[in-house]
C-alpha cells in the first residue's frame, strides 16, 4: 500500500483509539458492549513540527468525551481509546499541535464500531494555513512513460543512477565478435 494509504489507515486507527479513551466519567452502563482502539499515524512529511495530539469520540447517542492525549515520538502519533460504546456513526476527531500549542492539523472520520470486532477506518489530518503556511519546499516524486513508444521488452523501468543500456534478445555478438 502505498504511503499516503498507510497514512491514513493509521490516522484512523488513531483517531479510533482516541476516541475510545475519551470515555470520561459518563456512566455508559446502559449501552451494549463497549470496544477498544489502538492508533497510529505517521509523521512523515510533518512540516509543522508536532510535539502533541489528542482525540475525542462523540456520537447522537452519547455525549463527546473529554480530549485524550496521545503519544508522539519517534515519527508517529500513537495512543489507545478504549470504553467506546458499540455502535453506528461514531465520530473521531483527532487534533496534532506544535510546540507553541497552535493546532497545526487536524481530521475527522466517522466509523461503525461493533462488539467483538475491530473498526478500520481512514483519517487525513489537514494542515492548518494559518498556524503552518508552509513557506519551505518539498519533493514531487513523478513515474511514467511516454506514449506513443510501443510495448516495453523488458516490461520494467530502470531505476539505477544512468542510463540504461538493455540489449535484449538481439543482441548477440557470437561469431561476428572476432577478438583475434
Amino acid at each position: 500500500m502505498k504511503r499516503t494509504g498507510w497514512g491514513f489507515v493509521l490516522g484512523t486507527s488513531c483517531a479510533l483509539m482516541v476516541a475510545a479513551c475519551g470515555a470520561g466519567t459518563e456512566d455508559f452502563e446502559e449501552l451494549q458492549g463497549t470496544e477498544s482502539v489502538k492508533m497510529r499515524i505517521s509523521l512523515a512529511g510533518d512540516a509543522c513540527g508536532v510535539t502533541s495530539a489528542e482525540a475525542t469520540v462523540s456520537a447522537p447517542d452519547f455525549p463527546p468525551s473529554r480530549p485524550q492525549p496521545l503519544y508522539v515520538g519517534n515519527g508517529y502519533i500513537e495512543g489507545y481509546l478504549s470504553n467506546i460504546p458499540s455502535g453506528p456513526g461514531r465520530m473521531v476527531d483527532v487534533r496534532a499541535y506544535n510546540q507553541a500549542g497552535l493546532e497545526v492539523y487536524a481530521g475527522t472520520t466517522f466509523v461503525d464500531v461493533y462488539s467483538g470486532s475491530v473498526a478500520y477506518a481512514q483519517l487525513q489530518m489537514r494542515r492548518n494555513p494559518q498556524n503552518c503556511p508552509g513557506g519551505g519546499t518539498g519533493d514531487i516524486y513523478i513515474i511514467g512513460t511516454l506514449e506513443g513508444t510501443g510495448p516495453s521488452q523488458d516490461g520494467g523501468y530502470d531505476a539505477g543512477p544512468g542510463p540504461s543500456y538493455d540489449g535484449g534478445p538481439v543482441f548477440d555478438a557470437g561469431s561476428a565478435f572476432d577478438a583475434g
